[in-house]
């Protein structure tokens, strides 16, 4: 069953357990001006040709016309450590707030990565999110009160607005592709990607088997295979219990030798 429906506004939402995302503008879903700038960069005459752009994340080359174009989402309950996780790219071209200054928190949201105690920490959540309500009750003010709010306290919507480099670079990549995000945000901008996706796959494809987790376990077999001989190489392929001989040499180097590690 899909998490994307479409809103009253006519704009394409990801429904999360906890949580939803709403993208509100995506400046190129028929990539007409991306393979427009792309033909300009590159002295081509044919400006329509909207697989250049592909070609051109395939070669890593001219990248800089993905910063001309942007996707805004709007955030809705989601919590302040995914709000903070969010808000720390600086190419980031806008975004729109009221925080916990001028507005407070109703509601908090559960951690995704693994507990030991979920009724304790569920608990100490609680007790936490009390101690806040009690401040704004006996009339401190929201910005004195968040100083007692839970980091897991649902924020108010906000909107941020990426271009496609930073997501494509960053965003997605440190927070999705590569391993250490915690689980919330995990969940997050995994909407976000889901959202580009259902605006142009073959774009958000081709981000992916290049810049995201194949890239990266590719560098990643590519730095431990420098340090090998081949006679250490081959005596690996041959200690291998499984039948490698029709399977693609790249996928079975990223299998063997590309495995990430978290740095956390």
């Amino acid at each position: 069953m899909s998490k994307i429906f479409i809103n009253e506004d006519g704009n394409p939402v990801y429904q999360g357990d906890t949580f939803q995302v709403i993208l509100n503008r995506y400046s190129d879903p028929e990539r007409k001006h991306l393979a427009r700038n792309a033909a300009i960069y590159l002295g081509k005459k044919d400006r329509g040709n909207i697989r250049r752009p592909l070609s051109i994340i395939r070669k890593r080359h001219a990248l800089q016309i993905y910063r001309g174009e942007m996707a805004e989402f709007e955030f809705v309950d989601v919590s302040k450590e995914v709000y903070d996780h969010i808000i720390t790219y600086s190419t980031a071209n806008m975004r729109a707030a009221g925080g916990n200054r001028a507005l407070v928190s109703d509601d908090f949201t559960m951690p995704s990565d693994k507990m030991i105690d979920e009724w304790r920490v569920r608990h100490s959540i609680e007790l936490s999110m009390a101690e806040y309500k009690s401040l704004l009750k006996q009339g401190e003010t929201p910005q004195v009160a968040r100083a007692a709010m839970p980091i897991s306290a649902k924020m108010n919507n906000f909107v941020y607005q990426f271009n496609f480099l930073t997501l494509g670079e960053a965003t997605f990549k440190q927070r999705l592709w590569e391993m250490g995000a915690q689980g919330n945000t995990v969940k997050v901008i995994q909407a976000m990607y889901e959202l580009c996706s259902y605006m142009d796959k073959d774009l958000w494809d081709t981000f992916y088997k290049y810049m995201g987790t194949p890239a990266i376990e590719w560098n990643i077999a590519g730095d431990r295979l420098e340090k090998m001989t081949m006679h250490e190489l081959v005596k690996s392929l041959q200690s291998n219990s499984m039948d490698l001989s029709q399977r693609p040499a790249k996928d079975v180097l990223r299998s063997l030798f590309g495995k990430q590690k978290s740095m956390w």
